[in-house]
């Protein structure tokens, strides 16, 4: 019979993924699919510091540290995802006889105990000097982007194999036929599921090592659970046979059975299942005897070098070369092609905020939202960005916004969406087949949803060359992602020109700045360019080989028409 515990673990995890699954466009339930990554202390907490604003979603994550003061760590034991995740991984990985195998008690390890702690000091010590490291050590975070950046594209890599091979049933089932499986791709999910998967065989060590000596949030539901209301008891019945001690997930027990560390223990009841006696409760009480002494080994000298290390990682990424550049600011060495979705704060803010989750990344409708590694720097890494010639930006679709926990990505409506540009593009003329060889090509003007490229004629060329009209072009990337020229597009998107507001409207910015964004009214997204109707721009009437007609004298300005 499955146990309480397991059974608990596995409806958490349903629900989790269920919110994963559901994050996708277009977004037919309002669901709060981000309530998990809400109910992780660690990234409130980096949260609040690093934005120095409190969010009201995040009083979630107060609700599971209070819950640390009555039932200890049970949210380890039974809800968090990444626990869940881990054993699963890890009864994949070893047979139960060896991770049942003999094991001592919770005094054989206490010194390693104080490591969570550690990362746990230098995690909020960062965090005070502006840098976030949530992304690296929140094991909702990182339970999230295990599975919606690693898992999910593989079941769909699997699901449209499954689809081939039932293609015999084809005749039975017509319908069958029309159902397509876009497959989904990601630029990190070697380095993601390496780590989940290295953490999990870490149990050889220790089941839960994890939990037991790794996990920060687990840490500050720790310092909380040194007296919880239900904890477990041993009575006299005890024979200190040791099933208990061997069989503790997380070696919360003592040599001595009677004696238990309450800040490790998950609740998970197992001792009182294997014990013989049944000398074992899990009952509110005041027995003081029934624990050993928790106090992690932690020195002052640890401390201290844990905030030392934490500020002065904050101060060298402040001061490194690729530290967050400022609107009106640009530096040189900022990637041109490092785009931001739509709606994303400034740079700094969005560094900050950003938990490298990947539920935008997820819910992108055309998977063109990817991990970058050190593009960004340190503090970027995992961050999202636009890949154009991978996928183009969907124009109704505004879902990023909608997931993201932290607000690093404004939830905006569609029509303020539409307004915020996020880059513009410009013409290779090496790479572009009219310009370098005169040959005719009009696909990237015709793919362009917002008819910002035209194109015009240009001196000892037949063909009518393309330009960019930068008040026009949102950075949308049809056009890059659509050009037919092999390799780098012949017409790509930088940040130039991008807008990042940290509140206000996008309409409004877009009017003062003389932007005109103008698509289609449509109910619906097909996500393919060649359904966006004429949004009423007035066209140059061209000829067949692409020249207006009305401006065949007239030279281009230059590759962007401001």
């Amino acid at each position: 019979m499955i146990r309480l515990q397991r059974l608990i673990q596995l409806i958490s995890l349903a629900v989790f993924l269920f919110f994963i699954i559901w994050a996708a466009y277009p977004e037919t339930l309002d669901l709060p699919l981000d309530t998990f990554l809400k109910l992780d202390p660690l990234i409130a907490g980096v949260t609040l510091i690093t934005s120095r604003h409190v969010q009201v979603g995040f009083l979630l994550s107060l609700l599971v540290l209070l819950s640390a003061l009555v039932v200890g760590r049970g949210f380890c034991g039974y809800v968090c995802p990444m626990g869940t995740t881990i054993d699963g991984i890890q009864g994949a990985i070893y047979p139960k006889s060896r991770l049942r195998s003999p094991r001592s008690g919770y005094d054989s390890r206490s010194q390693y105990r104080s490591i969570k702690y550690y990362i746990l000091l230098i995690t909020l010590a960062a965090a005070v000097g502006g840098v976030s490291l949530a992304f690296l050590v929140a094991p909702i975070s990182l339970v999230t982007r295990f599975w919606g950046q690693v898992a999910y594209p593989i079941f769909l890599s699997i699901a449209d194999v499954g689809l081939d091979l039932a293609s015999p049933l084809y005749k039975f089932f017509p319908d069958l036929a029309y159902v397509q499986i876009s497959r989904r791709v990601s630029n990190a999910n070697y380095f993601i599921a390496g780590f989940i998967f290295f953490v999990s065989a870490l149990a050889i060590i220790s089941p839960r090592f994890w939990c037991s000596f790794l996990c920060p949030a687990g840490a500050m539901l720790a310092i909380l659970s040194r007296r919880p209301l239900i904890r477990r008891s041993v009575n006299s019945s005890c024979t200190q046979c040791g099933l208990c001690v061997r069989n503790c997930p997380t070696t919360a027990i003592g040599e001595d059975p009677h004696r238990t560390s309450f800040q490790e223990c998950l609740v998970c009841r197992r001792c009182k299942e294997v014990c013989p006696e049944s000398a074992i409760s899990f009952i509110p009480g005041r027995d003081s005897t029934a624990t050993v002494s928790t106090t992690p080994n932690i020195t002052r000298r640890g401390i201290l070098l844990s905030a030392f290390s934490g500020l002065t990682l904050a101060a060298l990424t402040r001061t490194g070369w690729n530290q967050p550049r400022l609107l009106g600011q640009e530096r040189a060495v900022t990637p041109a092609d490092l785009i931001r979705p739509p709606g994303a704060m400034p740079e700094p803010e969005f560094l900050k905020l950003c938990v490298r989750c990947g539920l935008c990344m997820k819910a992108c409708a055309t998977n063109t939202l990817q991990p970058v590694w050190l593009k960004a720097g340190l503090e970027g890494l995992f961050s999202p960005t636009l890949v154009p010639r991978l996928a183009a930006c969907a124009v109704n679709c505004a879902v990023c916004g909608s997931v993201c926990p932290t607000g690093a990505i404004r939830k905006l409506p569609v029509e303020e969406k539409i307004q915020a540009k996020i880059g513009t593009a410009w013409i290779d003329r090496q790479n572009c087949l009219v310009w370098n060889q005169d040959k005719k090509c009009l696909v990237c003007g015709e793919v362009c949803p917002y008819h910002a490229i035209s194109f015009q004629p240009a001196q000892g060329r037949k063909n009518g060359v393309p330009v960019v009209h930068a008040n026009r072009c949102a950075g949308c990337g049809w056009c890059e992602n659509k050009c037919p020229v092999e390799g780098a597009a012949a017409v790509r998107v930088s940040v130039a020109g991008e807008v990042r507001l940290e509140s206000g409207s996008y309409i409004a910015k877009a009017k003062e700045y003389g932007l005109e964004f103008k698509v289609a009214d449509k109910n619906f997204d097909k996500l393919a360019p060649d359904t966006f109707e004429s949004s009423g721009i007035e066209e140059d009437s061209t000829s067949e080989n692409g020249v207006p007609t009305s401006n065949k004298d007239k030279l281009p300005p230059g590759v962007l028409d401001e």
